[in-house]
């Protein structure tokens, strides 16, 4: 084809545009504490399917074995985010750490448990009154536990408390170090079906729902308003797979997370995998800080406001019908 002059010039104008555009901003970076357990499965989920990556983030994500040590690596400033369930949250808030919800992430009323010997004599929940129970002290295993107790008439005072972390607990039962414990899932339902018969396991599915939370520093989203907003974004991507294509995203986790044994993967089907803000949240932390007062486990002070510890803005920007809080 020949070239005519105005398009030689046509020609040029165009590559001495592409020439003079600016190069694309390098993402942005951002770490996240992440626990590596099912509740935090949007994050993984996120940054498996590149939504972080899509939205101009470069992710790193800190692992950790459960949501108490991120949240920690997060108050010392070796992370920007954390995720955990809201127990750790109050303890640190009773202790006067600035802390800033930005959303909830998942909830579960079956995803804690209580394993117990039969061999030690318990074989229905009041059985464990006069026991010793392996716990993860200060953790959503912790509060669900007490609220079991209270379910079942057992005194907290009638039962011994043995901390532990939730790779010890196997065998600690298998040493009848212990004679139950209570912990969260996949580790819950690993022990039961490496126990099979020799353990009865109690829920209490109509009185607490642990609820998994993505938290920063207070302030963060002032600071860095633009990377929370693409953060909850990449979330709420990772969110609408779950909803849409369930057992595709299941698996995608499952792989990320590593499952040999096939309890991560039948564990995920325990949660509501939704990102949002609503005021059951708040009902929450606000009723276990009177727990944590109560048991003595931090000073008895007045407790924080918890509305001032939620910011809803980066999420209503997104999705105003996500955020349901009573201001």
């Amino acid at each position: 084809m020949k070239t005519t002059p105005w398009m030689a010039v046509a020609l040029l104008a165009t590559s001495a545009g592409c020439a003079e555009r600016p190069p694309a901003s390098p993402p942005e970076p951002v770490t996240i504490a992440a626990a590596t357990i099912p509740n935090f499965s949007l994050v993984h989920l996120a940054q498996a399917e590149g939504y972080f990556r899509s939205e101009g983030l470069a992710v790193t994500l800190q692992p950790h074995p459960f949501g108490k040590p991120a949240l920690e690596s997060l108050l010392a400033g070796g992370a920007d985010l954390a995720t955990c369930a809201e127990t750790p949250l109050v303890f640190a808030a009773l202790k006067g750490e600035p802390l800033s919800i930005l959303a909830s992430i998942s909830t579960s009323t079956r995803n804690n448990a209580v394993l117990a010997r039969k061999e030690a004599g318990i074989t229905s929940p009041a059985q464990v009154a006069g026991k010793r129970i392996g716990v993860t002290l200060g953790t959503s295993g912790d509060y669900f536990l007490d609220t079991f107790l209270v379910r079942h008439g057992v005194d907290r005072k009638d039962v011994r408390l043995v901390d532990l972390r939730p790779e010890q607990m196997g065998e600690a039962l298998d040493r009848g170090d212990v004679d139950a414990v209570a912990t969260w899932n996949p580790t819950a339902l690993a022990l039961q079906r490496r126990m099979g018969a020799k353990v009865a396991v109690f829920y209490v599915e109509d009185i607490y729902s642990e609820t998994a939370i993505l938290v920063g520093r207070k302030g963060f989203s002032q600071k860095r308003p633009e990377v929370a907003q693409r953060v909850l974004r990449a979330l709420l991507k990772a969110e609408a797979l779950f909803r849409e294509r369930p057992e595709e995203a299941r698996r995608a986790v499952a792989r990320t997370l590593g499952d040999g044994t096939g309890a991560l993967e039948e564990s995920l089907r325990q949660f509501d995998f939704r990102v949002r803000l609503d005021q059951g949240l708040l009902v929450l932390l606000e009723g276990e800080a009177r727990w944590a007062r109560g048991i003595g486990r931090v000073p008895n002070r007045e407790p924080p406001d918890f509305r001032g510890s939620i910011d809803p803005a980066p999420l209503r920007m997104l999705r105003p019908e996500a955020v349901g809080l009573i201001r």
